[in-house]
């Protein structure tokens, strides 16, 4: 009879999940002749790690095991994923693991096998910081012999900028981030989102911010949400229920839902909420004392052409959320259903989700001042004890990493139970709420998972067939991942050094002060000192590319072989501006490489496309990407040249695009053709273009 090792001599750590069928399991010894059947994990400060089928892992003093044992322990390769250090943050990826193997097991399906170091390293650097990994960064990652490096890659991924500029890109798309709407532009929103992701800011209250900002544009960027929609109340809440709680109810706008329980009464009553919020600065720019003094201080300008120009600095610091005191929702005029008249008050109202079948769904809220009516409202949406908006963005973030949620769209939650996995659904939201919606967290649980660390599944997907996630699914890099790869083989990881930081910029140049002192010589005093600020840096474009002068300044530095300072400036080939995604105009022009790529146009939410065309093909064959990765100053050219033969030169060539080293027929074949003229740059040229850089696997 098997008895266990004494737990004096084991420290037990719960590990990423059930076990497959194919791994190898043995019988262990100790010393003393009592036997456990484990798997082997690996070794490390003179300690094994043996995994039971149950999930649990010992950690036992080597020696204290039989001399046979101790022998097996050093020349076994050991099975599966590393061991998390935080046996808190194994035990929460177990559960993750245990739900979806049980999905699994219900449809008579196994998990992937267990993606290869290769495979994980460049897989987690495109999922978490956007970009593939340099060929030292791989190097040093394979060479780890530490069973828990996987868990070491995953923190340093989720604390270096590369993840936040990846996470941003993401919710840049996901709130149709834009540099320019109703005639403005919105950097101080990018910088203020990009500051509360840098500042790990809970994702609650990220969003509450959003919904309860005031002020200008110009001193407050959290302003931007509402502003992107000002004046459009009805189409920004309905925006506002599908990205933040899953709720389509965009039909409810204009009659009845047909399939859903949403009436336009309903979605008026909810907007109702907004009634007292005023976008465009109304205030600001109506029959004020302070409207008569701007336009006495425009009208005294010299000519007409500044005059304009001081119209449009004017509706820049016009923008801003104000409160009314008073709630203005009505019903349309062509409000057509017997329960109200066209043009009635509309009192607000709270849609309540709940398993509690005998809570109403949908309930009235008191308050004594309509001021507070948007603050009510972030309060019900963003609170722990909603569960669509825990469920919302956790379905969001495991479609971010695994290729495809857990409910397809991610906008409609409707009916939860829809799900592939209803119990895998409703604990991520439980596991989004105990981690306090802290995204960063909950991404470490995710990629710590043995699901999300399996060969990714690279058949196509059946049309209405559920995928239960025997591993992440191969999927096309989006256009920022692909972007910021060709940055990172031409420079480097120093490609995440540059912050554009436009938003101080733009505020700075064009913020004008209407306190109650100014007279229409102050404000005149301003008015010019904003503009000449504009012609400063190239207009109100405070963006890299749009700064001829200085990005002629660096290419001169970088011709003189001046170091670049690439915190202020970011690298310029052949006048492409090198930087991430994330610090180049939202979006970028049409014929740039992100856009031809699938970088939406951010009129639409979650619009980014990863379907291939044939411009894709074209600009991966000639286009700017490719010609300045081919040069002889770009860090992948300049590293496989600096190697001694050329099967080294090849093997670095692999390394940096593929993070795996080439196999031996794909190292005969490149290393016979470099023999019969092929140059570092045509080989460069033909990795670019194959499937499997532009894939993740």
């Amino acid at each position: 009879m098997k008895t266990r090792l004494l737990l004096p001599l084991a420290c037990a750590l719960l590990v990423t999940g059930l076990q497959a069928d194919n791994e190898v399991y043995r019988t262990w010894t100790d010393t003393q002749g009592r036997k456990l059947e484990a798997t082997f994990r690996g070794i490390e400060n003179g300690q094994i790690f043996l995994q039971i089928r149950n999930g649990y892992v010992y950690r036992i003093p080597l020696d204290k095991l039989s001399a046979e044992d101790q022998q097996a322990a050093k020349t076994l390769k050991p099975e599966g994923l590393g061991i998390p250090a935080d046996p808190n943050l194994a035990q929460a990826a177990a559960r993750i693991d245990m739900l979806v193997e049980a999905g699994l097991k219900k449809a008579e399906l196994k998990p992937n096998p267990l993606a290869s170091d290769e495979q994980f390293v460049r897989r987690v650097f495109l999922d978490l910081a956007g970009r593939i990994p340099t060929r030292e960064e791989t190097l040093e990652f394979i060479n780890d012999p530490s069973v828990s490096k996987r868990a070491k890659v995953i923190d340093r991924l989720l604390n270096s900028p590369g993840y936040n500029s990846h996470l941003f890109n993401y919710f840049a798309d996901m709130l149709r981030m834009a540099d320019s709407a109703n005639k403005v532009r919105y950097y101080t929103y990018q910088d203020w989102l990009k500051g509360q992701i840098a500042d790990n800011v809970p994702w609650d209250k990220v969003v509450y911010s959003m919904m309860t900002a005031d002020g200008k544009l110009l001193e407050n960027g959290a302003t931007g949400y509402l502003l992107r929609d000002a004046g459009m109340r009805l189409d920004n809440l309905s925006l506002t229920l599908s990205t933040f709680l899953g709720a389509n109810v965009s039909c409810a706008q204009c009659h009845d839902h047909p399939f859903a329980d949403w009436t336009q009464r309903q979605f008026y009553e909810m907007a109702a909420f907004f009634g007292a919020t005023e976008t465009f600065g109304a205030k600001r720019s109506g029959k004020s004392e302070t409207a008569a003094m701007m336009r006495k201080a425009v009208a005294s300008l010299d000519d007409r052409r500044l005059q304009q120009q001081a119209k449009n600095l004017l509706r820049v610091n016009g923008m801003a959320i104000e409160e009314t005191g008073e709630n203005d929702m009505k019903l349309p005029d062509d409000y057509k259903y017997p329960d109200a008249k066209p043009g009635d008050h509309v009192a607000p109202k709270l849609i309540v989700w709940s398993d509690d079948k005998t809570k109403k769904a949908y309930q009235g809220i008191q308050t004594k001042n309509d001021e507070e009516l948007r603050t009510q409202f972030a309060k019900w949406m963003t609170s722990p004890d909603n569960p669509r908006f825990a469920m919302t963005i956790a379905n969001r973030m495991w479609k971010h990493i695994f290729g495809i949620g857990v409910k397809e769209p991610v906008t409609d939650l409707d009916d939860p139970n829809a799900s592939v996995n209803p119990e895998l659904l409703r604990h991520l939201a439980a596991e989004m709420v105990r981690l306090k919606f802290d995204l960063k967290q909950f991404l470490r649980v995710l990629c710590n998972t043995q699901t999300y660390q399996r060969e990714a599944t690279s058949h196509e997907l059946a049309d209405n067939t559920p995928y239960l996630f025997p591993g992440p699914i191969l999927r096309r890099m989006t256009a920022e991942q692909a972007w910021d790869s060709c940055a990172t083989l031409v420079v480097g990881a120093d490609v995440d050094k540059f912050k554009a930081h436009r938003g101080e910029q733009y505020a700075k140049a064009l913020n004008i002060e209407f306190g109650k002192g100014a007279t229409p010589d102050a404000l005149k005093t301003q008015i010019e000192n904003a503009l000449a600020s504009m012609r400063q840096f190239g207009g109100n474009k405070a963006a890299p590319k749009n700064n001829a002068k200085r990005k002629r300044k660096m290419q001169q530095a970088a011709a003189q072989g001046d170091e670049e300072d690439l915190a202020v400036n970011p690298p310029v080939r052949n006048g492409l501006v090198l930087a991430r995604a994330s610090e180049l105009p939202q979006p970028e022009r049409d014929q740039h490489f992100l856009r031809m790529f699938g970088q939406s146009d951010r009129q639409i939410a979650d619009s980014e496309s990863e379907e291939g065309s044939i411009p894709q093909v074209l600009m991966l064959m000639n286009g700017e990407a490719q010609r300045v990765i081919g040069q002889d100053d770009s860090l992948v050219v300049e590293t496989a040249a600096a190697q001694k033969t050329p099967e080294h030169q090849v093997e670095s060539l692999y390394l940096s695009f593929f993070s795996r080293k080439p196999q031996a027929n794909e190292l005969g074949d490149a290393v016979a053709a470099l023999g019969n003229g092929l140059t570092m740059r045509d080989l460069t040229w033909v990795l670019f273009n194959t499937r499997e850089f532009v894939f993740v696997e």
